[in-house]
């Protein structure tokens, strides 16, 4: 009998038309042994019966941990042998850098700025059906859009996605922040000063200045109106955070921002050069 090639798999007129194709084989040990058995000819002789993997496509596999408690079954011996196996761990600089991009709520970012081990804090010994992972934080971000929603519905929609614990830390943080000034009248110079003391609420105040000076490059605003806002930012760090604050600030700004400051169009280069550029330098070199 011929059998008609797999059409999940790729053709050689497909893997021809890029340099290296990967076919993905997502949560396999969620299979039965005796289905995962069957992967045994794809991934060691790289056919099933007559269908050939062309020669610029590699195999990868992923699933969860058996004691993360999903549905898993142990890998069959033979097939493991096959693997080199790899464990991921979440890495906060990572999703940051992913969060910008794909524009998570600030209030979350600037959140988990402050307390970077509340990005992931999944315990298969725990009984909650609800826990902090990147995914829950996604879906936390989408509910933070609805500006309709009470406190109390929030609050409880928050504990529903990243545990309750969590829930009541990141409403706090909401309500520290509520009381902090507008960050565009901090960058257009109407505010100069911080009247509150709250660690997380300062963290949350730098994200919100990036986001805010981030849609201004966006919105082409004019290099000097940005340059203008930037120096206010600059200036209001200086005069309001701590060293190690304002550091992170600059190095968001910069590196995950990607904010296109000309230190020649600031007028606070020199004076931040002269506190900080040292710690700057510092962190960049640590990193």
């Amino acid at each position: 009998m011929d059998w008609a090639p797999p059409v999940d798999l790729p053709s050689a007129e497909f893997a021809a038309k890029y340099p290296v194709v990967v076919l993905f084989l997502d949560e396999m040990n969620s299979a039965a042994p005796a289905v995962q058995a069957a992967a045994y000819q794809l991934v060691l002789d790289r056919r099933v019966g007559q269908y050939v993997l062309p020669d610029n496509v590699v195999i990868v596999a992923a699933g969860n941990r058996e004691t993360d408690r999903g549905v898993t079954f142990r890998m069959p011996t033979p097939l493991a042998n096959r693997f080199v196996h790899l464990e991921v761990r979440v890495d906060f600089d990572t999703w940051f850098n992913w969060a910008v991009e794909n524009e998570i709520h600030k209030d979350i970012v600037g959140y988990l700025q402050f307390r970077k081990n509340d990005l992931f804090d999944f315990d298969s010994k725990s009984a909650s059906r609800s826990f902090a992972t990147p995914r829950s934080w996604k879906f936390l971000s989408d509910l933070l859009e609805d500006d309709t929603m009470s406190v109390a519905e929030l609050s409880d929609l928050a504990a529903g996605t990243v545990g309750e614990g969590i829930a009541v830390q990141f409403m706090a943080h909401r309500k520290y922040s509520e009381d902090l000034p507008n960050p565009s009248d901090i960058l257009s110079g109407k505010v100069k000063e911080l009247k509150t003391k709250e660690m997380s609420a300062k963290y949350s105040l730098v994200i919100s200045m990036c986001y805010e000076l981030q849609e201004a490059h966006k919105n082409n605003v004019g290099e000097k109106k940005f340059h203008d806002m930037a120096d206010n930012f600059f200036q209001f760090m200086m005069n309001n955070f701590e060293t190690e604050l304002t550091v992170m600030g600059a190095r968001v700004a910069l590196v995950n921002y990607k904010l296109p400051f000309h230190p020649s169009k600031l007028k606070t280069f020199e004076e931040f050069h002269r506190r900080f550029g040292k710690y700057i330098i510092a962190a960049g070199q640590s990193k």
